[in-house]
């Protein structure tokens, strides 16, 4: 019975890369049922927006490789289980759950599949890391009191940037 060949490590990160947005989009989705602000909806929609972008600007790096560009529908419901279980708890949980996630989880995967990558493709392992960065940084703004400046991490990766809420009535310059 014959094997399939094993695929060449910076193929295999290509791919983890582009899946690991898959469930990030999944997940973020799923999170906006539980949402009770518009600042809260925002913020989860600018991570959103930050995983479809990304997403999108991995397919042609794919597609050059030779590589599926199929979403893992295990990955889907990965990032569907993980919003479920954030449903019920408070908004600082859910920062709190998702800075851990992408801290410990994510950003040191990523720098390490990036150091995988030839030099011809490091620089789309850089922009991975680069956006995991933004996730940990716009958390820990919202969990140490820089809440109204938080979303500026992600703001600036996005190439169709959301915009803010209105403020309600009554609270100018709220955001």
């Amino acid at each position: 019975m014959d094997q399939p060949a094993p695929i060449a490590p910076h193929l295999s990160a290509l791919q983890e890369f582009y899946q690991g947005e898959v469930l990030g989009e999944a997940m973020f989705d799923l999170m906006l049922e539980s949402l009770h602000t518009d600042a809260e909806r925002y913020k989860i929609e600018l991570m959103l927006q930050l995983e479809t972008e990304t997403k999108a600007r991995l397919r042609p790096v794919l597609a050059a490789q030779g590589l599926s560009l199929r979403e893992d529908p295990a990955m889907r419901s990965s990032g569907e289980q993980f919003a479920r279980a954030l449903a019920t708890v408070s908004w600082a949980e859910k920062m709190i759950a998702l800075h851990r996630s992408v801290a410990e989880v994510y950003l040191p995967r990523y720098r390490d599949l990036t150091g995988t990558l030839p030099e011809a493709l490091r620089a789309v392992g850089d922009s991975m890391v680069e956006h995991e960065q933004a996730l940990v940084d716009m958390t820990w703004r919202e969990l140490n009191g820089q809440s109204d400046r938080s979303d500026g991490p992600v703001l600036r990766l996005l190439r169709h940037p959301l915009p803010r809420p209105l403020p309600p009535p009554g609270r100018a310059g709220a955001r």
